[in-house]
């Protein structure tokens, strides 16, 4: 970092990290070979009306999944925010089924959030989740604040920032109560 002084006169921070950390989003690239990145898809796949689905248990299953979830970003409150009080990355964190996942496309839901790092079980190899939703043109949205957010509907905005060719960005990522 640059800092105000005699050899600057501007302070200026050097950011060195990949697209997937903290609170960001997955577009379609980031497993679907030639899938839309997120500088190719409008501002209007990460932004929208938003239900929060709040999930005591270490899976989201199907029937966590609201009957009506067409063109919705839907996101899961679970335990997850416990985790975040670790400064270590967490293996045991609530993730979503398939099956959840593909009742998820298959009731049209446009966007996906969860409160940690992964939509996908800690050391799956074929990452059934990621592929049903990215797959469908579903984007994820991962590492979302909810813990002090009711379950309820709402409007998101969670805009990625416009890195050409990418496959994921950090968002800061907002719900306003409707």
């Amino acid at each position: 970092m640059f800092e105000i002084g005699p050899d600057s006169v501007a302070q200026v921070t050097k950011l060195d990290w990949v697209s997937h950390f903290m609170t960001h989003v997955d577009a379609p690239a980031h497993f679907i070979k030639g899938g839309p990145t997120v500088d190719s898809l409008c501002l209007d796949r990460w932004s929208g009306d938003a239900i929060v689905v709040e999930v005591v248990g270490d899976v989201i299953e199907l029937d966590h999944i609201p009957e009506a979830c067409e063109g919705l970003c839907v996101l899961f409150k679970t335990r997850n925010w416990e985790l975040w009080l670790s400064q270590t990355f967490q293996e045991n964190y609530v993730y979503i089924s398939e099956k959840a996942a593909q009742a998820l496309v298959s009731r049209g839901a446009k966007l996906v959030g969860v409160d940690y790092l992964s939509v996908d079980k800690f050391g799956s190899t074929d990452f059934p989740s990621h592929y049903a939703l990215l797959g469908n043109g579903v984007t994820i949205l991962e590492g979302i604040d909810l813990r002090n957010i009711e379950p309820g509907e709402y409007e998101l905005v969670a805009f990625p920032l416009k890195i050409v060719d990418c496959d994921g960005s950090p968002v800061r990522a907002a719900l306003r109560k409707r």
